[in-house]
């Protein structure tokens, strides 16, 4: 008897680890896939990790994780419908976590709704105020409008919040430190 409980009990210990590990699994095989540009896969395996783990965690400790991975396959593949429809299920399962705000900011980009990228702009330095890449996508699209004053000072934000966070790349951190010389 005990060694028929004891095989039970292993039975449902490899059971259960089978099942929390499988969604990290095709979490890890998805992104290999999205850094391979191989979306169409890693759609499919982020679907299946989803459907497992609802929380979008995947073993990756962030919530919204698989979900925002997912909405940024469907963006590269110009689905920008479906690609937000991702990034806001995993704004609402981790409003902390500023990619998907991002990610939904430049599918409006790519898209070239650049007002709806201000508004989610907006909304987002709101809910996250003092992310440096959000002021200085808003500066950008500001410049492209050819709003140069109110850019300038989306780049001083940028640039400011950035000297505590250094989240911004060096060529974007080069390239607002020359407009803010030339102005």
């Amino acid at each position: 008897m005990r060694i028929l409980i004891l095989f039970i009990g292993i039975f449902f210990c490899q059971f259960t680890f089978s099942q929390t590990d499988k969604p990290n699994l095709l979490y890890k095989k998805a992104y290999e896939c999205i850094t391979n540009k191989n979306y169409e896969n890693s759609i499919q395996l982020l679907t299946k990790a989803i459907q497992l783990d609802s929380l979008g965690n995947c073993g990756t400790g962030v919530n919204g994780k698989a979900h925002n991975e997912l909405g940024y396959a469907y963006m590269q593949i110009q689905n920008y419908e479906l690609s937000r429809n991702f990034f806001d299920k995993s704004i609402e399962l981790n409003a902390r976590n500023p990619d998907p705000r991002m990610n939904k900011v430049t599918s409006y980009i790519l898209e070239k709704e650049l007002e709806k990228a201000k508004t989610e702009l907006e909304t987002f330095i709101k809910e996250l105020p003092g992310y440096p890449m959000a002021y200085w996508q808003k500066g950008s699209i500001l410049e492209n409008e050819g709003k140069n004053n109110e850019a300038l000072l989306e780049y001083r934000k940028a640039r400011a919040f950035d000297r505590n966070l250094n989240l911004l790349p060096k060529p974007i951190v080069d390239k607002i430190n020359e407009k803010l010389k030339n102005n």
